[in-house]
């Protein structure tokens, strides 16, 4: 009696008794209650539905693109060491105008004489170390003032010997107190002679930049086609080695050798964004529709 009196005020607080069951331990017969969530108040799992479905894509697909920055930032960095590796140590082709326009950082030999009353300069520019690479060197210095810590890149026609085409010949950087031909007499080649360097093409310059004023012959960038206008050249530019400039270099600039390789990559802020984005999702999704 007592124990249909203790059931029925058992169910009046929405409890629900299974049947007991018996475990033995120690020659003692021991009662267990398992106890069960009311039907109305038990938490149905969430359905995920189109709707889910349709969310789901947002994080994969940003997962991919990061994969994909992932791929490119390894293509790129493979792709700026493989020119690196054809700038400094490839052996160079003989020059060809109808080939050499509109190709970059391909090594050439050329001979040809300066036309050295057409010189213009480009800058302000740092130094690039001997060994003409893309990292920035630091800023050689010829002197203790604050202007023989900045150069400029000196740029000059070339005649093409046989042919009598005019190219444009970056012969390399000079600090900011030799600028003007009478203070590097002994650096100005005349004559025949032969030159190695790396073609070029345009420019890509930022906002930052100042635009070229070709009035006043004050050059801030190469622009091939500008220039070649002022000079009466091809548009054609070529970045002197250091080799073929030791002997100017010798006798106060221009020091060759500049060539930067300017490839851009910034494919690791992309694939963090594209990761970050995945990771947003994916949370965003679990907590919707699974947890």
């Amino acid at each position: 009696m007592t124990s249909l009196l203790a059931c029925k005020q058992i169910r009046r607080c929405n409890l629900q008794l299974v049947k007991p069951t018996l475990r033995s331990t120690n020659d003692q017969v021991i009662r267990h209650y398992a106890k069960r969530v009311p039907r109305g108040l038990q938490q149905e799992p969430k359905k995920i539905g189109i709707a889910g479905t349709l969310f789901l894509i947002a994080p994969i697909s940003t997962f991919c693109l990061g994969v994909w920055q992932y791929n490119r930032r390894s293509w790129k960095i493979s792709t700026i060491a493989e020119l690196q590796q054809k700038v400094t140590k490839a052996e160079p082709v003989s020059f060809d105008l109808d080939e050499a326009v509109g190709v970059e950082y391909q090594k050439v030999q050329v001979t040809g004489s300066f036309d050295n009353s057409q010189e213009v300069l480009i800058g302000p520019r740092s130094y690039i170390d001997g060994s003409g690479g893309s990292g920035a060197g630091g800023i050689i210095s010829f002197g203790s003032g604050v202007g023989d810590r900045v150069g400029y890149h000196v740029v000059t026609p070339f005649v093409v010997s046989g042919t009598g085409d005019r190219i444009l010949v970056n012969r390399g950087w000079v600090p900011h107190t030799r600028l003007q031909q009478e203070q590097r007499p002994q650096g100005q080649i005349s004559g025949l002679t032969t030159i190695t360097g790396i073609l070029r093409i345009k420019e890509e310059t930022s906002s930052m930049v100042p635009p070229n004023k070709v009035e006043t012959n004050k050059w801030h960038s190469r622009d091939l086609e500008a220039l070649s206008t002022k000079l009466s050249t091809r548009p054609v530019f070529v970045d002197l080695d250091l080799e073929s400039s030791r002997a100017a270099a010798h006798y106060g600039g221009p020091i060759g050798g500049q060539t930067r390789i300017s490839l851009r990559n910034d494919h690791v802020q992309y694939m963090l964004t594209w990761f970050g984005m995945s990771a947003v999702t994916t949370l965003l999704w679990l907590k919707r529709f699974i947890w």
